[in-house]
């Protein structure tokens, strides 16, 4: 990237930087990124990664120095390498394998050298980008590559046995997808090429939060993030050019893409409110505000607690509005039915206060339920749902106190506005009394709803729709269950991605041609010293062994230092295990820091002190390898990657270290994978536990308690099962939807048994009047809740699609439990209630409200 400048630095400033494998090298900084468009092949991936390796020290190195050093010592450096005779025209004339052995024995030679004068050239070794790319066959010298032919390429890519750039041996073939051969072996064509570049965050550099959804591949500094969005932007730019496909991934790449859906498809959420608003205020006129206020107010107890604020809060708002207006639609149609009963001519006092009376118990049964099982859902290991299970628990608290509070008392206030006659907008003007009628506006409700569910509790009533109703629902557990039981728990990152996106291109692209380029880790470990080279050498092994070809292969690729040390050892004639003391490991270990084939492994140590020539290395702080993963795919399933996270984990648990650990950015979701399953099924035990209690404390009867609980129960088993048949699997995203879900369906159920509970009569009016005084809110708040979903089915975003297809679910499924299965049970299985011989009580007189306010309009 040539072109590329940010803060007065080029690529070359923020690049990761090895030594050249070669004492005599000077890097002519021929470094033409642009030329991979050149590539022959179909399609081209570029890969970057973020390194931390600022924190291990850079190199020091000027070309200058160097060759004033040289110039100094020309006399010895000669004498070691004079040639044996060869010309220049010799020298061309020789295979890739003489030049091989050639390479070797020059570099068998440097054990001649003095060791001041050995040092003094290593210690000025010439550094080059650490890069991953064909190109550096050519080492990019734009001239040779554009008069290269398709002859030229193939030839050059099977006989190169050193690879020009870095030195060292070659295997540019790991860059080729797609291969194919002919009979000899030798590559004929391949469809796909891969580049990397590695960038440096220095030790000390600021780092910065990527935002997005918060799942970040790399820690990265400005410099970085400005090189890759460049990168980004050129590869687009060459993407489709001579109709070669060229796409990139870079670490700011998914936090970037999987936001962008988000933030752009934001508005059809609030699109969704906005209707539900609408909705609202067409039904009610009044009710949501509460919800809002709650809400803001959750937020900020909530912050004065010590909770962060995490991605899963985005979802708080529905909670808030879900339910915060279900419980307006039930104080609402109460308030309806009291004025519409024999209560009409009461004081508004009166009617405010047996209002409260039976919507005020009823809100509290749902309300209360919902907080125990948000508080219950608190004590789960995750601190992300945590989080928002506190709350959404502080949210359903507070939205319930301003509603019997607040709400109620702005109720009374426009009651005594509507008795004054006075306007709804401008209070101060009154409406003429010949053309207003107060207790017509008092007494406006639903009435086209109420006739629909007075003929519905025929139904109910009838055998034929009970026997129905129950093979409804018995053939929905079915599918329920089946689907419960074979639903994917996995979290998938690309899923994120919308479809056109180029890094979903990319991840496509690797699947296709680099099936088994998997996601990388490190192994870090502490302090080291001689006596913990047996638990290097166990180690290595065993990740040499899973790195083998084969069924049960885990790993691609282990970059260890700890090989490279014993071929270090053996090519001087010693083994690691003759090695007795702590002096002897540092001095070998410095040798072998500073020899000119393994210099480059100095990024993977932390010493506590200077490394130098010639001297013992200092005490070893931390080490560092690098792994890659490579199973059956670049994306394999949990049943994969969660044995062989184990299976690394117990390897680096067997050198016996002081401290040692494997980490990788894309741990965060493989981790969760794990537990997630566990701690959906804690989180929804618990919530039907909070059901159960507070029904049983609250409705006092343990058949209706149980009936209430089959309700829930099966709403949230239906739900699962329906995810599983309609694409969604159990990740972070759909658990934390599937625990909002359980408070929103508890409201379907619990309202109705509560007034079938207070209600009057057999069990069939008792059922009758529940549906009539009630089913209308029921069925508002769930048609509220839906109108809230209606716009995300366009969106984008998987985190909008899979919202939308959870509580579509819960809205259809609770509402069918709530009033089909539910009115039907009751009917069938409820307890009739015994008749009172006073009408002196307070639950008598409350029996006869009940009796009269709910048959209005039967």
């Amino acid at each position: 990237m040539v072109q590329f400048r940010t803060n007065g630095k080029s690529f070359r400033d923020i690049c990761l930087l090895v030594p050249v494998q070669d004492l005599f090298f000077i890097d002519p900084e021929r470094i033409d990124s642009s030329a991979t468009t050149l590539s022959p092949l179909s399609t081209t991936l570029f890969q970057v990664d973020d390194s931390d390796d600022g924190i291990w020290g850079d190199y020091d190195y000027s070309e200058d120095d160097y060759e004033d050093y040289a110039s100094d010592n020309t006399t010895i450096i000669d004498d070691v390498f004079s040639s044996s005779n060869e010309t220049d025209e010799d020298q061309d004339q020789d295979t890739e394998e003489d030049k091989l052995k050639r390479f070797k024995e020059g570099k068998e030679s440097l054990k001649d050298l003095p060791p001041d004068v050995y040092c003094g050239l290593v210690t000025r070794l010439a550094q080059r980008c650490y890069e991953g790319s064909i190109l550096e066959l050519w080492e990019y010298d734009w001239q040779t590559i554009k008069d290269l032919t398709q002859r030229d390429i193939i030839e050059d890519l099977n006989r190169a046995k050193i690879n020009p750039w870095s030195r060292g041996e070659a295997d540019f073939e790991q860059y080729l997808g797609g291969i194919k051969r002919n009979e000899s072996g030798a590559i004929i064509s391949a469809e796909a090429t891969w580049v990397q570049y590695f960038n440096r965050v220095p030790e000390g550099a600021d780092l910065v939060v990527q935002g997005g959804i918060g799942l970040e591949f790399e820690k990265s500094d400005i410099d970085s993030l400005n090189w890759e969005e460049h990168l980004i932007k050129v590869t687009g730019q060459l993407d489709g050019v001579n109709g070669t496909n060229v796409v990139s991934h870079t670490s700011r790449s998914f936090n970037d893409i999987s936001f962008e859906a988000v933030y752009f498809d934001i508005y059809k959420m609030g699109l969704g409110y906005i209707i539900m608003f609408f909705y609202t205020v067409f039904m009610l006129g009044v009710g949501i505000f509460s919800c809002i206020l709650g809400l803001g107010a959750a937020f900020g107890i909530s912050f004065l607690l010590g909770f962060e604020y995490n991605q899963t809060h985005h979802m708080l708002p529905f909670i808030a509005i879900g339910i915060g207006i279900d419980d307006v639609f039930v104080i609402m149609e109460t308030w309806y039915n009291v004025h519409n009963s024999r209560f009409r001519t009461a004081s508004l006092e009166e009617k405010i206060g047996r209002t409260l009376q039976t919507a005020g118990a009823s809100v509290t049964v749902t309300s209360v339920t919902d907080v125990l099982a948000f508080s219950l859902g608190a004590f789960t290991i995750m601190p992300g749902l945590q989080a928002f299970c506190v709350s959404a628990a502080i949210c359903i608290a507070c939205v319930f106190l301003l509603q019997v509070s607040w709400f109620v008392a702005w109720l009374s206030l426009d009651q005594r506005r509507i008795q004054q006659g006075r306007h709804a907008i401008l209070p101060c003007i009154k409406i003429d009394a010949t053309n207003y009628d107060a207790n017509a506006e008092e007494g406006e409700a639903d009435p086209w709803l109420k006739k629909i569910f007075s003929f519905y509790t025929q139904l109910v009533n009838s055998r034929l729709f009970q026997a129905l109703a129950l093979v409804i629902t018995l053939s929905l557990l079915g599918f329920g269950i089946y689907g419960s039981i074979n639903i994917q728990q996995r979290f998938d990152p690309s899923r994120l991605l919308p479809g056109g996106s180029y890094l979903r291109r990319w991840l496509n692209f690797q699947k296709e041609y680099f099936p088994l380029f998997g996601f990388g880790a490190k192994v870090y470990t502490g302090e080291l010293d001689y006596l913990d080279m047996a638990g290097l050498n166990t180690m290595n092994a065993q990740m040499e062994e899973i790195a083998q070809p084969g069924p049960n292969r885990i790993l691609r690729v282990v970059e260890s230092w700890w090989p490279e040390f014993k071929n270090f050892l053996n090519q001087h004639n010693k083994t690691w295990e003759e090695i007795e003391n702590q002096n002897d490991f540092q001095t070998e270990l410095s040798d072998f820091l500073y020899s000119v084939d393994y210099a480059r492994y100095q990024h993977n140590f932390k010493f506590d002190g200077q490394l130098v020539c010639g001297e013992p290395a200092p005490k070893i702080l931390a080490t560092r390898d690098r792994i890659w993963y490579g199973m059956s795919s670049s994306l394999p399933p949990p049943s994969e990657y969660l044995p062989a996270i184990s299976r690394v984990d117990d390897i680096v648990d067997s050198g016996n270290f002081t401290q040692a650990f494997a980490i990788s950015p894309i741990y965060q979701a493989w981790e969760t994978d794990a537990i997630i399953a566990t701690e959906l099924g804690r989180n929804l035990s618990l919530a039907l536990l909070a059901v159960a209690l507070v029904s049983l404390v609250f409705l006092a009867n343990f058949l209706i308690c149980m009936l209430v609980m089959a309700c829930v129960l099966l709403t949230l088993v239906d739900l699962v099962g329906a995810l599983h048949f309609w694409g969604i699997t159990i990740d972070v995203l759909s658990c934390i939807n599937i625990v909002m879900s359980a408070g929103l369906c508890v409201d379907y159920s619990v309202h109705l048994a509560h007034a079938f509970i207070t209600a009057s009569g057999t069990r069939r009016e008792r059922v009758n009047k529940a549906l009539v005084s009630l089913g209308p809110a029921i069925l508002n708040g769930g048609t509220t809740t839906f109108l809230a979903l209606i716009v995300l089915p366009f969106s984008q975003s998987h985190v909008f699609i899979t919202f939308f297809k959870v509580f579509c679910l819960t809205v259809v499924f609770g509402l069918f439990h709530g009033l089909v299965f539910l009115p039907v049970s009751l009917v069938l299985l409820a307890p009739e209630k015994k008749t009172r011989e006073t009408n002196t009580s307070t639950s008598v007189n409350n029996e006869a409200f009940q009796s009269d306010f709910v048959d209005v309009r039967l």
